[in-house]
């Protein structure tokens, strides 16, 4: 059975993007996120593309969590 992993273009509700070092959050629309993101980016690889606007942690270093309802 194919495991069909879940994109951008699927999620229901807008993106949330929380920095765990400082506390930031951001809500991004559906929209802006597959603008910023690309649609077919798959969630583990978000991540790795955001830094926090605030004290400038990155995703790719572990310090950034996203949620959104699929």
């Amino acid at each position: 059975m194919a495991v069909i992993w879940p994109t951008l273009q699927r999620i229901k509700s807008p993106l949330t993007i929380t920095c765990r070092g400082c506390g930031n959050q951001q809500i991004w629309s559906r929209e802006k996120a597959i603008v910023n993101l690309g649609g077919d980016t798959q969630p583990h690889t978000i991540r790795a593309k955001l830094r926090c606007s605030r004290c400038g942690a990155r995703g790719q270093d572990g310090w950034i969590d996203t949620d959104a309802r699929m």
